[in-house]
């Protein structure tokens, strides 16, 4: 075969997604064509897109080599390092493209894409904000400058980017998709929904916009609709690790059993140590701790953390060095601004995770002049700046971190004396919280550590702000620096936090409440002793439980697992937590 016929051959199978058969030919056209550069770059492209990225990495460099000034092999090779996550090697790569083409949007893309790979979110914004100053219609580039803008915690910047994607095309499937959750943050409970079915529709197959559906449902308290589609995923693939974990929640114990094989075959092919591996031994857990067999809950639930410890590492001198710096930027009484900004007062719910801050906020938020927020990550991306370096929280920037977090509040109903923003990991910040805000409330849940323990080990947190969740000796060291930490939020803020124990919550809801409400600066009303009345979405592991009445079933539910719980409860300080270690 000539030449040109080899080419149009192996580009006819890539342009038609037939990797394997592209493959194929390329290779056949490499030997017949030693020199030719296209057939290694074919070969290339086509190994990556059967996801073989490491093995596609040599065949660019070989069309490099043929031919140095190609830069579609260059971008190509740049594309594949971000797929391995050498965000680096492939910014020098893309670097030499835009020396020879500064405008090369493809390239601007990609270096977006390695500034996020990067973890520098504000570069990959300048990056793609130059892109599309140049041309603002590019879909792609507007959604990775709405996924930078979401890294940073700006949903509002996020949904902005999302909503002109949709404007170039109202059936854009990955915007629809991704609007989602930013609208589902913003408290646009059915937009959210509205736009993931709309996803779903237009491209049944697609997994990512059905597990954002699925999500969404859940959240919505959606259960039996979550579940269909769910079914439908594991349909589409019976290994979907995402979906069997969450499956194996919403389940009830029949169902569990009938998903028992499916999630172990699944197991059967996932990867040690890997993401799949642990959210199939979760939904194993489940399914285990369902069906009452604890010795086979405890060894999959220790397989599912040491897999995401293995992922997401604790670090522990970071955790110390982070705690030891917010108490010394509050050595004495803390003074607050003498004037609070305008607009609703905040309401912060801390704790540990699973202490039971969404079942307190539901029974706040169930005040008709209050508006619950779920967990916000605004304040700790604003304020990350203190957290991690010494950097003085001078008044200034105190009305700065005021002005911002505000304005990235979502809009409220008329009417609303406060909001609530339940995120736990809040704790950390009280201090800075407190200086901006003179008017916030701060309510603090204490439950058993043993307790919350268990249920921690016992969930499943996607991310790596919670490395400590997966190691029971970590999750003691950082429920020690949480103890420290209270204990001196409590001398320097006297009489500014409120202390709720869970276990007085959920025996006298009515009685906790009231108190709740007077130290919120709120009239009791009679709806906040019944949690189940809540209507909202939950966008939290709580979202099945929280639409329950409250009860005490998971009170002392530790000492059944106390064996399995013996590095966390050896771990706990006795100084710290006198009350179960005296």
């Amino acid at each position: 075969m000539t030449l040109q016929n080899d080419l149009q051959a192996a580009f006819g199978f890539l342009n038609q997604g037939r990797f394997k058969q592209a493959l194929k030919q390329s290779k056949a056209g490499m030997k017949r064509h030693k020199s030719q550069p296209d057939f290694p770059n074919i070969a290339g492209i086509s190994l990556s897109g059967l996801g073989k990225h490491r093995e596609a990495v040599p065949h660019f460099k070989k069309a490099l080599a043929l031919a140095p000034g190609f830069h579609d092999a260059r971008k190509n090779l740049a594309q594949t390092l971000l797929f391995l996550q050498q965000g680096e090697t492939a910014m020098k790569l893309l670097d030499r493209v835009l020396a020879d083409l500064p405008a090369d949007q493809g390239a601007l893309y990609l270096k977006a894409q390695a500034q996020l790979v990067q973890n520098d979110p504000e570069a990959a914004i300048a990056t793609a904000s130059g892109a599309l100053a140049r041309d603002g219609k590019q879909p792609r580039m507007l959604r990775l400058r709405a996924m930078a803008w979401k890294n940073l915690g700006d949903e509002k910047a996020a949904l902005e980017d999302y909503q002109a994607t949709l404007r170039l095309n109202p059936d854009d499937v990955d915007a629809l998709t991704n609007i989602s959750l930013p609208l589902a943050r913003l408290m646009r409970q059915d937009e959210a929904t509205e736009a993931a079915h709309k996803a779903v529709a237009l491209a049944p197959d697609n997994l990512e916009a059905r597990r954002r559906l699925a999500s969404q449902l859940i959240s919505n308290g959606e259960t039996e609709a979550a579940r269909a589609q769910c079914l439908a995923i594991l349909d589409l693939d019976p290994k979907d690790s995402q979906v069997l974990e969450m499956l194996a929640r919403l389940n009830s114990r029949e169902q569990n059993a009938e998903l028992l094989p499916v999630a172990q075959k699944a197991l059967k092919a996932a990867p040690p140590r890997s993401l799949d591996r642990a959210n199939v031994s979760f939904a194993l857990a489940r399914i285990s701790d369902q069906s009452g067999d604890k010795h086979a809950f405890a060894a999959h639930n220790d397989e599912a953390n040491a897999c995401m410890a293995a992922q997401n590492p604790y670090d522990y001198e970071d955790s110390e060095r982070q705690f030891s710096r917010i108490m010394a930027a509050f050595p004495e009484v803390i003074r607050p601004a003498d004037t609070a900004p305008d607009g609703p007062r905040p309401i912060y719910v801390v704790g540990m995770p699973r202490s039971g801050t969404t079942l307190t906020e539901t029974v706040i938020g169930l005040h008709p002049e209050v508006f619950p927020l779920g967990e916000r990550g605004v304040p700790a991306f604003l304020l990350h700046p203190y957290l991690d370096k010494d950097q003085e929280f001078t008044p200034s920037a105190a009305r700065n971190f005021a002005a911002e977090d505000i304005s990235r509040l979502p809009e409220m109903p008329a009417g609303t004396a406060a909001y609530v923003d339940k995120m736990p990991d809040n704790y950390r910040l009280l201090g800075h919280l407190l200086t901006a805000y003179p008017n916030a409330r701060f309510v603090h849940l204490c439950r058993d550590p043993r307790d919350v323990a268990l249920s921690i080990w016992r969930g499943y947190f996607s991310g790596s702000s919670l490395t400590y969740a997966y190691d029971l000796k970590a999750m003691a060291h950082r429920f020690n620096l949480y103890g420290r930490l209270m204990r001196h939020w409590r001398q320097v803020m006297p009489g500014r936090i409120h202390d709720l124990r869970y276990e007085s919550l959920v025996s006298d809801i009515e009685s906790e409440s009231r108190k709740l409400a007077e130290f919120c600066g709120l009239d009791w009303v009679a709806d906040m002793a019944h949690p189940e009345r809540h209507k909202g979405q939950v966008l939290t592991l709580s979202n099945t439980q929280v639409r329950q009445a409250a009860h005490s079933r998971s009170v002392g539910k530790w000492e059944k697992y106390a064996d399995v719980l013996a590095p966390f409860i050896d771990g706990l300080d006795p100084e710290v937590w006198s009350e179960i270690k005296g």
